[in-house]
């Protein structure tokens, strides 16, 4: 494997923890609630069945990546397409990234003022969480890592705390009995778990920050631990507390924290789960801002400036006077099948483009 020098280059594995934590949140947190209104207690079949479309996906991503040479993908769009062309694709990245950020933000202020501060203004905490995401988006990619890697840590043991200690209350049994109303729900839930799944695509994105290229086996390690970081808290919500009243839940992995006790004098440990949730959008939504700023077709002076105007965008989508059941109304209707549909189509716009300028490349030499 030949390493190439960059300068603020990532290796691949350090990548994959990125999206660990970036991507991972949204599927080991937002669309477990989904899934389980739509799939019940075959959700989990929803998520082995999104893995294995997930990988019949990859070789389109490896073929987009092989042809592009590592080169950042929107300049090797404006060298294949044009600049108008490729300044209307920025822009529908750009927008779509910043809603990202909005609904990430908006369902952990949510959770927020449902879990522990109450009295506290959301706009406040908007203002605060924004502005550190911010600081730390207009750093280099390596300072993300860094410190990425020393959250993730701490996410990693505390996940495996509340699933270990939690193991006195499951009853597996309830993930019985199998397909009791056919095979239909488990293929509505598909959508919600391709939702996360599809977010892979900022591989693609950010390849031109990678010290060596990607290898199936990078996207083979990323889709197992996606998978498994859903799977999870999916199957401790229906094993503790059955897929009925998972599905009154707003928040299931967070009321699954709420359940640990070791022996009578060790409970009220769900602290821990602020820690892991904040941590894992802090670097979400700094990620997202750090690939908008990337896309930003401006001098590199002023992208600071830009990003920091685009927090407004966000702060009035979090902002939006409407209430948390309108909120997950939309989440599950048109927020989560959006992000699929989206990163999907743009991968086979992409897919296009490059097979079309490959034929090119090949009747320009013969």
């Amino acid at each position: 494997m030949v390493t190439i020098y960059k300068p603020d280059a990532i290796s691949p594995l350090q990548l994959i923890l990125l999206a660990m934590t970036a991507i991972g949140l949204k599927n080991h947190v937002f669309v477990i609630s989904p899934l389980v209104s739509v799939a019940g207690r075959d959700a989990w079949m929803s998520v082995l069945l999104t893995m294995l479309l997930t990988f019949m996906w990859v070789p389109l991503l490896l073929f987009i990546h092989k042809k592009t040479n590592n080169k950042p993908l929107i300049i090797w769009l404006s060298e294949t397409i044009g600049n108008k062309a490729t300044n209307l694709i920025v822009f529908l990245l750009i927008l779509y990234l910043l809603f990202m950020c909005g609904i990430a933000l908006r369902e952990t202020i949510t959770w927020t003022t449902i879990a522990y501060m109450p009295e506290t203004p959301p706009v406040l905490l908007t203002i605060l969480f924004l502005f550190i995401c911010w600081y730390l988006a207009k750093e280099r990619m390596q300072t993300l890592n860094i410190l990425n890697v020393f959250l993730l840590f701490f996410i990693t043991i505390f996940g495996f705390f509340v699933a270990i200690v939690n193991f006195q209350f499951k009853n597996h049994s309830l993930l019985l009995p199998m397909l009791e109303h056919g095979i239909s729900p488990v293929l509505d839930g598909v959508i919600y778990q391709s939702s996360g799944m599809v977010e892979i695509f900022i591989f693609l994105l950010l390849q031109h920050k990678l010290n060596t290229p990607l290898k199936f086996r990078h996207f083979t390690v990323i889709i197992f631990i996606l998978t498994a970081l859903t799977m999870g808290p999916l199957i401790g919500a229906i094993v503790e507390f059955g897929p009925e009243e998972a599905k009154l839940q707003r928040f299931p992995p967070f009321e699954e924290w709420g359940l640990v006790s070791i022996g009578k004098f060790f409970e009220h440990v769900d602290f821990l789960s602020i820690y892991q949730w904040l941590s894992g959008v802090f670097i979400r939504i700094t990620l997202l801002l750090f690939l908008i700023k990337e896309l930003l077709p401006i001098q590199k002076q002023k992208k600071n400036l830009i990003l920091f105007l685009l927090l407004f965008v966000i702060g009035a989508m979090v902002l939006a006077p409407i209430t948390d059941f309108q909120f997950n109304s939309y989440l599950r209707k048109y927020v989560l099948p959006t992000t699929f549909w989206f990163f999907f189509s743009f991968s086979i716009l992409m897919g296009v483009i490059t097979i079309f300028q490959t034929i090119r490349e090949r009747r320009g030499i013969q």
